[in-house]
């Protein structure tokens, strides 16, 4: 990159949209070996480590954006997934992004401090099947399903379950409520007995039979880490 085909970083890059470090970016010429490479200029972060390649557009804010390597800490899940996992990002995909994921951080730290008042919990009037009139609802999911492990051991492998039920969610601060096409279902928050998620969905185990509750991971719904921490949380308090 000469002198005359310096690129301007656009402000929004000054900080890191992964980790929002402030002033930590800094572009490199990009370079290809032997043939392969796309020649783009690279934005690395000095304080995630996180690496994207950068093209520039016609307007300052036509830019995209598309992360080759990326910090995989806890702290980072839901940047992980929308930002290091997605590919080639507009500007404005890329932003908004980074917008969701700073607000998604934010939010865990207030879960694990036990502070839920951003979920407006509150009971429903009238309340659903299995649902008592005290209960507050902390968090709505749909679809989520309601499952059987074929065996145990089967920790978050997929194609091995048999899907007892699915339907709306529900997580009070007593209970887990699903309305099912079939029948509804209700366990006690002392009846659950762990709680896992990983990129695609978490499930929360109830009983000692590999039942359990799964979600999906989807742009509109709570994502797994966040709905996993929550749960933890609230049986914490129900103890």
């Amino acid at each position: 990159m000469t002198e005359t085909e310096t690129i301007e970083i656009p402000a929004p890059l000054q900080g890191c949209l992964y980790c929002h470090t402030e002033g930590s970016i800094t572009l490199s010429e990009g370079r290809k070996i032997l043939g392969f490479g796309s020649g783009l200029p690279t934005l690395t972060c000095s304080s995630c480590g996180s690496v994207a390649l950068f093209e520039a557009g016609p307007t300052p804010d036509s830019w995209r954006i598309r992360y080759k390597s990326v910090n995989k800490a806890p702290r980072f899940y839901y940047v992980m997934l929308y930002l290091g996992k997605a590919g080639w990002l507009t500007a404005e995909q890329a932003l908004e992004a980074s917008r969701n994921g700073y607000v998604q951080r934010q939010r865990i730290q207030q879960a694990q401090r036990g502070d839920f008042s951003w979920l407006h919990p509150a009971p429903l009037n009238p309340p659903p099947p299995l649902m008592s009139h005290d209960e507050n609802v902390y968090v709505t999911v749909n679809p989520v399903t309601f499952q059987q492990a074929m065996r145990a051991g089967s920790v978050l492998a997929q194609g091995e379950e048999n899907v007892l039920d699915s339907g709306r969610f529900y997580l009070t601060d007593k209970k887990l409520h699903l309305l099912g096409h079939r029948r509804d279902w209700s366990h006690k928050l002392t009846d659950v007995q762990r709680i896992e998620h990983n990129d695609e969905y978490w499930r929360v185990y109830v009983g000692e039979s590999e039942q359990h509750y799964q979600g999906t991971n989807l742009p509109d719904q709570i994502d797994a880490q966040l709905f996993t921490t929550i749960v933890k949380m609230l049986c914490r308090h129900d103890e």
